[in-house]
């Protein structure tokens, strides 16, 4: 898949100043970017499903029912 990206010149000359190819960094700012907000993602999901007071932090049996009843 293809994606134009327009980046001021300055930031396109401080990426190459770097040693980089732009396209490569944007790849990589990307992927990163998105690892980070997939995380973020999963920690939401792990404190609004987690048991206050219990060792394991989440309820593994509200968990698995919910799983049964979507499939």
């Amino acid at each position: 898949m293809v994606i134009a990206v327009r980046v001021p010149e300055k930031v396109k000359k401080d990426i190459e100043e770097l040693g980089f190819k732009v396209s490569t960094f944007i790849k990589e700012a990307i992927r990163e970017e998105l690892k980070r907000r997939k995380s973020e993602e999963a920690m939401k999901w792990i404190k609004m499903n987690r048991v206050p007071g219990k060792e394991i932090g989440f309820d593994s049996v509200k968990i698995i029912r919910q799983m049964r009843e979507t499939m």
